[in-house]
């Protein structure tokens, strides 16, 4: 059902073999600090940038994640904005962007650790997860005792030696939480932590715990440093933690070529669950509060939130589609269902009418977005996009078929596939 004149799909999917997959980053420089298995690729970012007929670029990432569009942006010489509402995923950022580290102080830096490490210091956090270690009210825990208080031993000499070397802090937590989940109890599987086999039997020493992130601070950290190479522009400056529907009113009016982002998928994921340990064991979070109060500044693509009854976006793709899943009331999982759908297309349609001021006429926009599917009711996002972006008076260039999607287990017999597309906008 489309009520407009709608854009046909372009197959890019050879074009775009691999890039709009984060894990082609896993082991590149700086990326490998903590690898991120969402979003796109470095060369997604790039192959963009190359496409524009101008070299003199100001970008926008509004969803930064992991820092892949500000990263990229800056080693290719464009200013990049760029806003990121995960206290941690920020830290990630921050560690990646910034140029001014000295790699015989990282080293002299490391070295101080290794020295309180070796001290035996001791830390003095409290973690407020219920789940975080054994007691006896739990059947499972996400650390054993020597496993936990080693990496947090790890975190108090990074505050300790912080105090006179700050500009370290950022890349040295990250590194720290790169090595949080192999030690403990759990993995990352998609949207959850899922529990390791033999979890309960398996015990980590404090010694190995402590080399393992010396390691990582030395053979991956310290050489990517030597590697860092100046630019133009240092686009930390322009780097932002926090709600991003809030943030796009500090961009001056006018003054964006080029938006790359990928906005979080309607896939019911809660971004701040997937990073949950991280966020309790660093620090970032310290309550439940706290954690109430993160998820609702994030995107309204999961149901952890109660949105209330919200107004349906200039859409008739998306009222269509709403109708279908309302069938199925009986069948919902999560009651929030048809108020998580419409609270993320009216996020994205906030965005796209704020930055319509903010991009320069003929400026363009890449949104990359999967569709996704309920009750074997399959959710056009592109489509839908498509509609809200030509409601608001945008041009719809393309939309680019970046690959084909397989679903769950639990949805393959009424929805086989789902398309991951492109789409390119241009303001009028």
């Amino acid at each position: 059902m489309l009520s407009y004149n709608a854009t046909k799909i372009i197959d890019w999917s050879s074009e775009y073999l691999n890039y709009v997959s984060a894990v082609k980053n896993k082991g590149k420089s700086v990326n490998r600090w903590f690898p991120i298995l969402e979003g796109f690729s470095n060369s997604f970012v790039e192959s963009i940038i190359r496409e524009q007929t101008s070299t003199e670029l100001v970008c926008l990432d509004p969803f930064s994640g992991g820092g892949t569009t500000p990263l990229v942006a800056q080693e290719l010489g464009a200013k990049c904005y760029s806003f990121e509402v995960s206290p941690f995923m920020s830290q990630v950022c921050r560690a990646k962007l910034r140029k001014d580290y000295k790699a015989d102080e990282f080293l002299y830096v490391v070295g101080l650790i290794r020295s309180l490490l070796d001290r035996d210091i001791k830390h003095d956090f409290k973690i407020g997860l219920k789940t975080i270690s054994k007691n006896q009210r739990l059947k499972k825990w996400l650390y054993h005792k020597t496993a936990l208080e080693s990496l947090l031993n790890i975190r108090k000499a990074i505050d300790v030696v912080g105090l006179e070397f700050p500009k370290y802090i950022d890349i040295l937590y990250v590194a720290l939480g790169s090595i949080l989940l192999q030690f403990s109890n759990v993995f990352r599987d998609g949207k959850a932590l899922r529990y390791k086999d033999n979890w309960a039997k398996k015990t980590y020493k404090q010694k190995d715990i402590y080399n393992t992130f010396l390691d990582k601070c030395i053979n991956s950290v310290f050489s990517d440093i030597n590697a860092i190479v100046t630019s133009r522009y240092n686009n930390l400056d322009f780097f932002y933690n926090g709600d991003c529907r809030q943030l796009i009113d500090i961009i001056e009016d006018g003054s964006l070529d080029l938006v790359i982002t990928s906005p979080p998928y309607l896939n019911s994921r809660d971004y701040t669950d997937s990073h949950m340990i991280e966020l309790w064991v660093l620090g970032h979070v310290l309550n439940y509060e706290d954690v109430r109060l993160l998820r609702r500044k994030t995107m309204r693509s999961h149901v952890q939130v109660k949105w209330g009854d919200l107004p349906l976006p200039n859409s008739k793709i998306l009222e269509n589609r709403l109708s279908q899943v309302l069938k199925y009331e009986e069948k919902f999982w999560n009651k929030n269902i048809p108020s998580m759908i419409t609270g993320y297309f009216c996020d994205l349609e906030d965005i796209l009418r704020k930055l319509k001021t903010k991009i320069k006429k003929d400026g363009k926009l890449y949104i990359n977005v999967a569709n996704s599917s309920y009750f074997g009711v399959v959710i056009e996002t592109d489509r839908i996009i498509e509609e809200i972006a030509s409601n608001l008076g945008y041009t719809i260039n393309e939309i680019r078929l970046a690959r084909r999607i397989k679903t769950s287990s639990q949805q393959y017999e009424e929805v086989k596939w789902l398309r991951e597309t492109v789409i390119v906008l241009q303001n009028k």
